[in-house]
């Protein structure tokens, strides 16, 4: 049985209330304004989910809600 992964909860909720546009805005202000690679989502989201799931793979692209 796998435990819940609190990063998907996390990036369902910012999705929500950013009404689909958080990955865009967040990446616009790291990477256009402040100069960052990345937005750094895909890591925090990772970070996230193996604290409550170690056998979390990793692969945070690959989940797809529709």
């Amino acid at each position: 049985m796998e435990r819940i992964k609190i990063g998907d909860y996390v990036e369902a909720l910012i999705h929500v209330f950013s009404l689909g546009f958080g990955a865009s805005i967040s990446t616009y202000i790291a990477v256009d304004i402040l100069g960052y690679e990345s937005c750094g989502c895909c890591e925090r989201k990772q970070w996230l989910n193996r604290l409550t799931n170690k056998s979390y793979d990793g692969m945070c692209g690959s989940i797809k809600l529709f």
